[in-house]
């Protein structure tokens, strides 16, 4: 599939000619991404890209030193996006009138507008490196979803329930055949295609008070991160040593742990990429990325919610959003259209319990580290219409279910998941889930171990369903306390509304309306 020129060659003149004796031939600024400096004939230069759907920046900054000669004052790199989907029509999303509005809105007016800018040499050229990364993890998201030609047609194969009412084992979908995802997809291929509009929505957020970095050898590997940290981004490691940040003694202690050994978690030989992914997207190969996004511990402050969490998992946890409403890239909405889409990274320490929640949006998971035993990263899905959840009170706002976990058959609800097994999970909205992550017994050294996994949501910009809040289960027996897998435990679920099309299946036309 071809461009048209305006997106295919959207290079202009360089910012600055050529001087004599110094830059007299073409420029020696390296182009990420294949391309190519050709002089324009008037004594600048411009970039084109040599790939079939390469993006050239549509203004090239670059200058004349006497000292040093060509010099870099802006992005130098050649887009390469892959082709689309076949449900995708090539010609919307390549439309040059598309319109990205930011999340991000004028308080006063209410209107979108774009992240606040950097110079190149105050952080620029870091923003640059990270948004290119951060595509990279969103163009191998995109990609798995679509391009596995299995059991599905273009889609991945994903588990939905472990298992029925009946113990007939796991279910399963075409992830592809959900309207969201699809959604979700379409929409990440026009960030890709549309890069220099997406940028405008792309900040570090290196000075937000909840978001941190990773410190270790991780950090050592990115000068992106040591910028952020220079710009005053805190660490792991001193958020988990702060009481005013951290009050429980034990969940401090725990923290401080998973912060030192971040890094070994989300790195080595045993991260591995599902089949369906087309390249590496680990912190192997994204390092500034997994780096620098900006990990949130979100269960290690004091809550009443955490009430009903596990010491020991409250300070082994950790997400990061690399797309998304509170994360790097945040974007509102395409041509009019709310961008639902949140994607990023989460790490879950080994021993630990994830305890029963839900949400009323839905989520999904890809697993992307091997296990060292075979049931080392578990999971249980329940869908709120199954059977065995009993209804044990109801308002018009939330339905409180109750699940027996002492039935023999309980643990038939867990299974194990890897890279290359049941790697792919998908939530449906108020789908009761839990992860037990065990491996206690499995590594020499466990500390230093976890559970990796690409987490997105779908549908963010659904605020009618109570979207932000995940909701922890508790003991049935003990309430406000958590809930212990082999017990009796209850969940409450949000009575989710059906949101509102613009156009009504009664009225499609709006005649009289």
């Amino acid at each position: 599939m071809k461009l048209s020129a305006a997106l295919l060659l959207g290079s202009v003149s360089a910012a600055g000619r050529s001087r004599r004796g110094v830059c007299d031939n073409a420029p020696t600024i390296e182009i990420r991404g294949d391309g190519n400096w050709v002089a324009d004939g008037e004594g600048s230069w411009k970039i084109e890209c040599n790939g079939a759907t390469g993006i050239a920046p549509s203004r090239i900054r670059i200058g004349c030193s006497n000292k040093k000669g060509w010099v870099a004052r802006g992005a130098t790199t050649c887009y390469n996006p892959p082709a689309m989907p076949d449900f995708l029509d090539g010609a919307e999303i390549t439309a040059a009138d598309t319109k990205i509005d930011c999340h991000l809105k004028n308080e006063e007016t209410g209107r979108p507008m774009r992240e606040p800018r950097y110079k190149w040499k105050e952080g620029g050229m870091h923003m640059q490196t990270l948004f290119e990364e951060a595509l990279k993890y969103i163009e191998g998201y995109a990609r798995a979803l679509t391009e596995s030609d299995g059991i599905c047609r273009s889609s991945d194969n994903t588990m939905t329930q472990t298992n029925t009412h009946t113990y007939g084992g796991p279910e399963y979908m075409c992830i592809m055949d959900r309207r969201d995802m699809q959604l979700l997809v379409k929409h990440i291929y026009f960030v890709l295609y549309h890069p220099e509009a997406a940028m405008k929505c792309f900040h570090g957020r290196e000075n937000v008070g909840w978001m941190y970095g990773v410190g270790g050898s991780l950090e050592a590997s990115s000068p992106v991160a040591q910028w952020m940290t220079e710009q005053g981004r805190v660490s792991l490691e001193d958020f988990y040593k702060d009481e005013g940040q951290v009050p429980n003694d034990e969940v401090r202690a725990i923290g401080a742990q998973y912060a030192q050994y971040f890094s070994d978690m989300v790195t080595g030989d045993d991260m591995q990429t599902p089949d369906a992914f087309p390249f590496d997207i680990t912190a192997n190969a994204l390092p500034n990325l997994w780096a620098s996004a900006g990990w949130v511990p979100m269960y290690a402050w004091d809550s009443a919610r955490n009430n009903k969490n596990f010491i020991k998992t409250r300070g082994s946890y950790g997400y990061a959003e690399v797309m998304g409403h509170w994360g790097l890239l945040r974007i509102g909405a395409i041509n009019g259209e709310e961008v639902g889409a949140e994607i990023g990274m989460v790490n879950q320490g080994i021993d630990t319990f994830y305890p029963f929640h839900n949400h009323a949006i839905p989520e999904i998971y890809y697993t992307i580290r091997k296990p060292a035993c075979a049931e080392e990263f578990n999971n249980f899905a329940i869908r709120e219409n199954n059977p065995l959840l009993e209804t044990i009170a109801e308002d018009s706002d939330v339905r409180t279910v109750e699940f027996d976990g002492s039935d023999e058959n309980a643990d038939a609800f867990w299974i194990p998941t890897s890279p290359k097994v049941d790697d792919l999970i998908y939530f449906h909205a108020n789908t009761i889930h839990a992860f037990h992550i065990k491996g206690e017994n499995c590594h020499d050294d466990p500390i230093e171990k976890a559970i990796v996994t690409v987490w997105a949501r779908s549908m963010a910009h659904d605020r009618r369903n109570d979207y932000g809040t995940t909701l922890l289960c508790e003991s049935s027996a003990n309430p406000d306390t958590p809930a212990l897998k082999e017990n009796k435990w209850q969940c409450d679920l949000s009575q989710t509304k059906w949101r509102r099309s613009t156009r009504s299946v009664h009225n499609p036309f709006g005649i009289n309306e």
